[in-house]
């Protein structure tokens, strides 16, 4: 048998990837959402919400049948508003891995089922930055930031401005104007973004359970949101082990789709500076300077590395405000309050089992920046991205 035919049905399969989104940026210093509205949950564990909009049982969802979905065309799996390549999907249903097997080595299946997570984009680019890219409502540096670029951020390219020096993207959520000199595009780019993909989970529910073991006999310690994307680590047989932060946990395959893809842009509006500039408004600001910034265990270095006590305690720091470097203990040293209190520039914590084992900094309109993980670094997420436990404040009112 010859493999031309195999590849034009792979790369018929290939068509479909994740549907990318828009935003415009250039690198400079950020700041804080002048918003402070919190959105608070009508209860401490959300329910969990099928495909159909019907709630499910909190105590085990994945023992619930998966919810039926539409017929789909075979080359092409919508979840969401996400598209994943049919080739991705079926390979991780192990439909198809006998059919490749034959024809490409393992290095060649990895390589072409990265191709997946930038072919969906017409014209693609992909951020290069040391920090973070301004996305701005024109193409000007008097336009107002409205979102943010970490480095090797994808974006689909819509125009470019006569001079050359901005492009309009759209990147996840966020559509706007970024300093050209600062995205990469053409053949070069699509290598980089290849290079760049990774695994990602995407929650297909509005919030699913986080098992400690990869049994629906495990203890559930937290709640997964269907806002954001999770890293991918293992399958391990009904389950997939995926990545929060410095923790994994095991979520059913029933209620998830796994496919290589990319980071891309957060929305985020700074504090408009002549209106406010509190001192929680100069912390939160502190701490986007170092958006992008490195995760490293145990690190104390904003500049080359911190873990997630390690950058509160060092943004704290700089403010004459000081905390010890664990979060376990930095939950009671401040003062704990209720959600309806937080306020930007508070700690939201999370834990494991019941053990406090991460913090973030709450940056306002229910998000977070954090050092997060290896891979993700200091970043901003949803502040349910997992389940809070304690909100502690530090600055006093």
């Amino acid at each position: 048998m010859t493999r031309k035919p195999f590849k034009i049905f792979l790369a018929v399969l290939m068509s479909g990837v994740f549907l990318t989104q828009t935003v415009f940026a250039e690198t400079e210093t950020a700041t804080e959402n002048p918003s402070i509205e919190i959105p608070v949950p009508q209860s401490t564990d959300p329910p969990l919400i099928d495909d159909n909009g019907d709630t499910v049982t909190t105590e085990a969802p994945e023992t619930q049948p998966a919810p039926e979905k539409p017929a789909r065309d075979p080359a092409l799996v919508k979840e969401d508003g996400l598209v994943f390549a049919g080739v991705a999907s079926l390979f991780y249903n192990n439909t198809l891995l006998s059919e490749i097997s034959p024809y490409l080595t393992d290095a060649e299946k990895d390589w072409e089922l990265r191709a997946t997570a930038v072919a969906s984009y017409e014209n693609f680019g992909i951020s290069q930055v040391d920090s973070y890219l301004n996305v701005r409502d024109k193409a000007s540096t008097d336009g107002n930031v409205i979102g943010k670029m970490t480095n090797h951020n994808a974006c689909e390219i819509l125009e470019k401005s006569d001079d050359g020096k901005w492009l309009k993207i759209k990147s996840g959520e966020v559509t706007g104007y970024v300093s050209s000199d600062y995205i990469l595009t053409g053949y070069e780019a699509k290598d980089l973004g290849k290079a760049e993909a990774f695994e990602q989970v995407v929650i297909n529910t509005a919030t699913l359970n986080v098992r400690s073991d990869a049994t629906e006999d495990a203890s559930i310690w937290t709640q997964v949101s269907g806002n954001e994307r999770y890293d991918f680590v293992k399958n391990v047989g009904d389950w997939i082990e995926i990545e929060l932060d410095s923790s994994t946990g095991y979520v059913a395959k029933d209620y998830v789709s796994v496919a290589f893809g990319l980071n891309t842009a957060v929305k985020y509006t700074p504090p408009k500076e002549e209106i406010e500039n509190t001192l929680r408004d100069r912390i939160v600001s502190y701490a986007m300077q170092y958006l992008g910034g490195r995760y490293v265990w145990g690190g104390t270095s904003l500049t080359k590395g911190v873990d997630c006590s390690g950058f509160t305690m060092k943004v704290y720091q700089h403010f004459g405000i000081y905390m010890s470097h664990y979060s376990g203990s930095q939950a009671y040293e401040g003062t704990k309050i209720s959600r309806s209190q937080l306020k930007k520039g508070d700690l939201v914590f999370y834990a494991k089992n019941g053990t406090i084992n991460h913090v973030a900094i709450y940056i306002g309109d229910g998000m977070v920046i954090h050092a997060r993980s290896t891979r993700r670094g200091i970043c901003i997420t949803d502040m349910y991205y997992r389940t809070p436990v304690r909100y502690v404040r530090f600055i006093s009112e």
